[in-house]
């Protein structure tokens, strides 16, 4: 890979007591994504894919890996934010007083 810029899309924090590991999504332009962890302590990996999924897929299997090591998720950030359209709810609802009452 040549260069090793890119765009931060997201970076996870997950902790052990005073372990901490950082995984950040990096997209680069034509080259894919890049997911790179540092931690715990001094260790570093960075891993490269040319899909999203993929690159997801092998973040999932990271994260399932920390759970298991008694890792749990500190923060996230960098996330971008969707836009998702507002739900309506039709007055003439199937149940009535809503669907809490059935």
């Amino acid at each position: 890979m040549s260069g090793a810029f890119g765009l931060v899309e997201s970076v996870w924090f997950f902790r052990r007591g005073r372990q901490y590991v950082r995984i950040v999504r990096v997209a680069r332009r034509k080259e894919g994504l890049s997911l790179v962890v540092d931690g715990p302590g001094a260790a570093h990996a960075a891993h490269h894919f040319g899909d999203s999924m993929s690159c997801a897929i092998h973040q999932c299997e990271i994260e399932r890996e920390l759970v298991t090591r008694d890792f749990h998720l500190e923060r996230v950030t960098g996330m971008r934010k969707i836009s998702m359209p507002a739900l309506s709810i039709p007055s003439n609802s199937p149940w009535p007083g809503g669907p809490a009452a059935a």
